[in-house]
């Protein structure tokens, strides 16, 4: 692995966990302190605005009225935004959600005119009405967006199960008042996860699945990744052989696990040249994966999806796994 590669990947993992949305705490109306005590993704009734929303540190968070002018910081926030949100409502977006090879809405972004998150200033000129932030940003930029009058809510970005990406969406839609749109969203994929599920066969075997990317790291137990591969009845290596959520594995180690498959991640329009560098890494080439070119190459942005658009994660894995169903 060159040491570009290896920058790349880190940057592609760097950005990983730091842009994950998913469940916050609702606690109802500003008058009733006893809301206060519901329970983490427990949404109250839809109703008018003012609305009070707990966010990932317990801190209440009131929004005075319908808001009418969202920034977001993280690429997932940006994601859940724009699904369940009209575009000309969000004045601000990441820093990333105009980079094709990491961001669905990319083209949304490019049409609008709108500040990136990165700058504060630029932020404030746009006298955003609500901030939608990761868990992970920094204490300094989100103390100026509240200095400025901004609600600021504070979203939890590790998302591990499709539970949370429900959530996450349910959140952008009660704080935004778009409840209706996150839960079409929310139908859309349940529809689209039931059917990727749907591909495995009946009596089927467990695959055993390898998510090996850049020739040293891989996905295990506690990430979506992971429980995508379970959610298909595939067994997912890296866990089962005691990987936690991100882990780093060496040539050696791939050919001694022999996995049945392995799952890859490639820039657009280098998927070849990818496939090509797995299976002549000798590691990969003895495995069951490797000899019989069970290789899944998949486009990053799609690959290190954490919100709703990994159903598509989800459907390229079950297609693969799975060819034979209709």
């Amino acid at each position: 692995m060159t040491r570009l590669d290896r920058t790349v990947f880190l940057g592609g993992l760097a950005l990983c966990a730091l842009l994950f949305a998913a469940a916050v705490r609702f606690v109802g109306s500003p008058e009733g302190a006893g809301e206060a005590r519901r329970t983490r993704g427990e949404v109250p009734a839809s109703g008018a605005f003012p609305r009070v929303v707990a966010d990932l540190h317990g801190r209440p968070v009131r929004i005075p009225r319908r808001p009418e002018a969202i920034a977001s910081q993280s690429l997932v926030t940006d994601h859940f935004l724009f699904e369940v949100v009209p575009p000309q409502r969000v004045v601000a977006v990441s820093a990333v959600a105009r980079d094709r090879r990491f961001s669905f809405v990319a083209d949304i972004v490019g049409r609008l005119d709108v500040a990136v998150s990165s700058d504060p200033e630029a932020v404030l000129r746009r006298h955003p009405d609500l901030m939608l932030v990761s868990h992970s940003a920094r204490a300094d930029f989100v103390d100026v967006m509240r200095a400025a009058g901004a609600p600021v809510v504070r979203i939890d970005t590790e998302i591990r199960n499709f539970g949370q990406v429900e959530q996450g969406l349910r959140t952008v839609g009660y704080v935004t008042g778009e409840e209706v749109a996150a839960e079409q969203a929310i139908r859309h994929l349940r529809e689209r996860l039931a059917a990727a599920r749907a591909r495995r066969p009946a009596g089927a075997g467990s695959p055993r699945v390898l998510v090996y990317s850049n020739f040293a790291y891989t996905f295990g137990k506690g990430s979506l990744m992971h429980h995508i591969l379970e959610e298909l009845g595939a067994v997912n290596v890296a866990a089962e052989r005691g990987v936690g959520p991100y882990g780093s594995i060496s040539s050696e180690e791939v050919a001694a696990w022999n996995p049945d498959w392995i799952v890859a991640a490639a820039d657009p329009e280098e998927e070849a040249v990818v496939r090509s560098r797995l299976l002549s890494d000798v590691g990969v080439a003895v495995t069951a994966a490797g000899r019989k070119g069970q290789i899944v190459i998949l486009e990053n942005r799609t690959y290190l999806s954490i919100c709703h658009h990994a159903a598509g994660l989800m459907e390229a894995v079950a297609a693969a796994l799975y060819p034979e169903a209709q």
